[in-house]
């Protein structure tokens, strides 16, 4: 009985044991590492022109030497491709890659063949002892995206190449600088319009105050009183603001190309006068920037020089007002929920005088600098605008 007593009280020991050791000490599970070479793929299913991004594990203690095209076969639905050798030799450089390391295999070589086929990869590694093989499937975008690119993307994309193709270098800094101005003298016309109209409105500034001060108390005649006046003055109370919204889709179709403009699979991308044409050849570097960057000192450089730039623009829209305005004149208190304060151009002119320079200041940060670029070059052609209307004579 003793010895049974005791056996049990060295089970409940042992089990006690194993249950602190549990709660307290828990195992941690390891997945034993197999020595060996072998092969991974971020995506295994991407859409063209998209290049697949594969990964080489050297889990050995010594460096290995791998040659794309004796150690790594490549097939297409079940098709080996035996003509990479002869018509993409750059692809056949070897790799050397340091124990316990990884390498990233370059498909750059071959973007051609990955933005023109669409098929099931089979990309296989012969290893020292064996084998690995993993699978891809390369397929079309969707419509909407495929509209979207074929109507966007690629014609900015392939302005961008006309222009590298003839300026010296493939520069990109010149071509978005010529672009820039392409696209300001395009809009040369209906900005002029516009800044003219800007000016106008500030010249009926007493005549805004009056009609804000008769009907103050009566907001629903207040605006249809404004929007009298404007129409008989031929003036857009918007007009500053309608630049700015014809400059954001621009920025959005520059910021997509710029930031992938050297990425080899825009050859899907060419039309076909380009198709010779190596997007690696683009140089992203102008003048100590690399165009292509996000973020960083620089970004912050850049983004401070694109708020003085916007603050000299809009300082110099508001210099009307600031010459025309009576000193003695007692400065009205605006309501900023009023339809006065929504109608009246003087506080819509301080707003883009201080939160416009700031905003775009922010939004530089996240922007390559080849779109920081394009925005700065701008400005300074629409600074030249605003001096001439400025020390325009008035007709009127």
């Amino acid at each position: 009985m003793d010895k049974l007593r005791l056996i049990n009280l060295f089970a409940i020991a042992f089990l006690a044991s194993l249950l602190v050791q549990y709660w307290f000490f828990p195992v941690k599970n390891t997945t034993p590492v197999l020595q060996d070479v072998f092969i991974s793929v971020e995506k295994d299913s991407i859409t063209i022109p998209n290049i697949p991004k594969i990964t080489i594990h050297n889990t050995t203690s010594g460096s290995i030497v791998v040659n794309p095209c004796d150690d790594i076969v490549i097939s297409i639905d079940s098709r080996p491709l035996t003509w990479i050798r002869d018509t993409a030799p750059n692809f056949c450089n070897s790799i050397t890659i340091s124990g316990w390391t990884t390498a990233h295999l370059s498909f750059d070589a071959l973007y051609k063949l990955f933005s023109t086929q669409i098929g099931k990869y089979l990309i296989t590694m012969k290893s020292p002892s064996w084998e690995r093989t993993i699978s891809i499937d390369v397929s079309l975008p969707g419509s909407f995206r495929s509209a979207i690119t074929t109507l966007v993307y690629e014609p900015i994309y392939n302005l961008f190449v006309a222009l590298l193709t003839w300026i010296p270098g493939h520069s990109l800094g010149w071509a978005i600088i010529i672009i820039t101005l392409i696209i300001r003298l395009i809009l040369l016309v209906p900005q002029q319009h516009m800044l003219e109209s800007q000016k106008q409105l500030q010249k009926i500034q007493p005549k805004i105050k009056a009609i804000q001060k008769e009907f103050k108390w009566d907001q629903a005649v207040l605006g249809q009183k404004m929007m009298e006046l404007y129409k008989k003055e031929g003036v857009n109370p918007m007009g500053s603001c309608l630049p700015l919204l014809i400059q954001m889709p621009i920025l959005i179709w520059l910021y997509w190309v710029i930031s992938g403009i050297t990425d080899p699979s825009n050859f899907y991308h060419l039309y076909g006068t380009f198709k010779d044409f190596q997007p690696s050849q683009i140089i992203t570097t102008f003048m100590w920037l690399n165009l292509s960057q996000v973020g960083w000192v620089m970004a912050v450089i850049f983004g401070i020089i694109l708020w003085i730039t916007q603050w000299v623009q809009a300082y110099m829209s508001t210099q009307y007002i600031a010459k025309s305005k009576d000193k003695n004149e007692p400065k009205a208190e605006v309501d900023p929920n009023s339809m006065e304060a929504v109608l009246d151009p003087e506080l819509m002119q301080k707003m883009m005088l201080y939160m416009l320079p700031l905003m775009l200041a922010i939004s530089a940060y996240f922007f390559p600098l080849g779109v920081g670029l394009y925005w700065f070059i701008g400005t300074l052609f629409v600074i030249a605008q605003q001096w001439y209307v400025n020390n325009k004579k008035d007709t009127k």
